[in-house]
């Protein structure tokens, strides 16, 4: 029900940006759904083909929203760690694809902890383990977090001992120059987190428009932070991320688009919904989704921006 309302609300607003209904009633399903055409209407200004992108981009990430469940952990990505302590007993490390936005804030990693000399479990001294892999997740407004499940190694790598997940854990503080806050810290520094350049952009049935509405989005600066997301002179003081994974069969057959056309050739995708709940965009949500090389495609006003990365 909520997505066919979504057909009708398109209307209203299309009303209200000067363009023919029919554009909807007329046009196949996913053509209304379908990533911003390169060609424009015949008849219309660049200000209403800007606002009929918007539009259509409101429209695309709600459908993600109905349509695709939320991805609980990176897939189709080889394990990355990053060293985040090095002492005399162990070494810390967090890992770069684990990393997943959950509703409410919420960001979920995995922490591997590696220890210099192996120890035994409580209550069974004849078995030893020498690592344990833990995934986190931390309340970004509160600066809170707490453990989901944890998993303990022999030196061989082979799990001696593990606990079932716990989404009902109690939430803990951070504490100002603690490990978790090390740990918070860096978490906040993968990707998509960082300062990005728009380099390009693309239409999804072709090259790119040479219309000067969109050549000017060429070095904007893009920067996604925990609590702030800027691009260009636009800021959302309250952005809320979530992670959602599909295949490029679901891709196609909901949104009408080939991810190869978008230049990602793998058979799925990750994405990050982006919703400004702080009501400082127009349209509110955005979507991220992540290209080979460590960059970025960003659904911006209508039209997908390839962002390179710059710094933290």
């Amino acid at each position: 029900m909520i997505c066919v309302a979504l057909r009708c609300t398109s209307k209203k607003l299309l009303q209200r940006s000067g363009i023919s209904v029919s554009l909807i009633d007329n046009l196949p399903h996913d053509a209304v759904v379908a990533w911003p055409l390169k060609h424009s209407v015949g008849g219309f200004s660049e200000s209403s083909r800007m606002h009929l992108a918007i539009i259509k981009t409101t429209l695309i990430v709600s459908l993600l929203q109905c349509t695709f469940p939320i991805s609980l952990s990176a897939q189709g990505e080889k394990e990355a760690w990053r060293r985040v302590y090095t002492g005399e007993d162990s070494v810390i490390d967090i890992n770069v694809a684990s990393l997943v936005f959950e509703t409410g804030h919420i960001l979920r990693v995995g922490i591997r902890t590696v220890l210099s000399k192996t120890e035994s479990l409580r209550g069974q001294p004849e078995t030893k383990y020498k690592s344990r892999l833990e995934t986190v997740e931390f309340k970004l407004p509160t600066s809170q977090y707490r453990y989901l499940e944890t998993s303990l190694l022999d030196s061989a790598g082979k799990t001696v001992w593990s606990d079932e997940p716990n989404p009902s854990q109690d939430w803990r503080a951070l504490k100002e120059g603690g490990m978790m806050k090390r740990l918070f810290d860096a978490a906040r520094q993968l990707p998509p987190f960082g300062s990005w350049k728009v380099i390009d952009y693309r239409f999804a049935d072709g090259p790119s428009d040479d219309s000067q509405e969109f050549r000017r989005l060429i070095g904007t600066r893009v920067r996604i932070g925990s609590d702030r997301m800027e691009v260009g002179t636009k800021i959302c003081t309250l952005p809320a991320y979530e992670s959602k994974s599909f295949s490029d069969k679901e891709f196609d057959r909901e949104l009408g688009i080939s991810m190869l056309t978008l230049g990602i050739k793998e058979n799925h995708a990750e994405t990050v919904v982006v919703r400004c709940e702080s009501n400082d965009w127009k349209p509110p949500q955005s979507l991220l989704v992540k290209l080979p090389a460590g960059r970025l495609l960003m659904l911006w006003q209508g039209v997908f921006l390839v962002l390179k990365k710059e710094r933290y």
